[in-house]
């Protein structure tokens, strides 16, 4: 039953989270953000169902060039006569050599049809993963001037606008961390029932960026707190 993350709940609190977004910041980016996040998470659910399922052209191709390769060999062992000319070192070694190189082809197109599935996979899973990676960093660039150390300082002519109470600057940096949380989850979808080292170790980047990234806005978040 918690065997794995259920996508649906995701996208559940991710919209719920929108909601929250809109109703106290109706203005702010990060709603846009946040609405995209869940557009990510609803394209991820499409995907990783269709990623489930096996490609049939590629499948069928693979079969059929075990059959014909099957029948290549049976066909050559059939229409091939043993002489006494094929004991002489000379022509062994240059039958074994065609023989050889005509397996070895062979298998390479095996491999090639049995890893071509996995590539596209691969692949497609990648750019989902990099989408996610980017909207971890754009959350983290709407939280950047929401710096609860504003209030010590002088402004000068270039300093970003302040709109936000102290309490609303926390309350923005909260939702920040949650989307961050939920990006996190988003891209843990993709590892289930898969033991590709490239997505798995790419997973692990992008949980270990928010993580950092949420740690830097509870610091945030707590000095807030304490200042007056």
């Amino acid at each position: 039953m918690y065997k794995q993350l259920n996508i649906d709940k995701i996208i559940e609190i991710i919209h719920t989270l929108s909601l929250r977004i809109e109703d106290r910041f109706p203005q702010a980016d990060l709603l846009n953000v946040s609405n995209e996040l869940n557009e990510l998470a609803i394209k991820s659910k499409a995907s990783n169902a269709k990623l489930a399922k096996p490609y049939i052209l590629i499948r069928i191709a693979l079969v059929l060039l075990i059959v014909i390769a099957s029948a290549s060999i049976v066909y050559t062992l059939f229409m091939l006569r043993f002489d006494d000319s094929l004991l002489t070192v000379q022509n062994f070694i240059t039958v074994s050599e065609a023989f050889l190189n005509e397996t070895i082809t062979i298998g390479f197109a095996f491999y090639f049809l049995y890893k071509f599935e996995d590539f596209i996979k691969q692949k497609k899973i990648l750019t989902a993963l990099q989408e996610l990676r980017t909207i971890a960093h754009i959350i983290d660039l709407h939280q950047l001037t929401k710096d609860p150390t504003h209030i010590l300082a002088e402004k000068t002519k270039h300093s970003p606008k302040r709109e936000f109470t102290k309490a609303e600057v926390s309350r923005y940096l909260i939702y920040c961390s949650e989307m961050l949380s939920l990006t996190s989850k988003v891209a843990a979808t993709y590892a289930f029932n898969n033991k590709d080292e490239m997505i798995l170790n790419t997973i692990h980047d992008i949980e270990v960026l928010c993580s950092t990234l949420s740690s830097k806005i509870w610091q945030k978040i707590e000095l807030n707190k304490v200042l007056k």
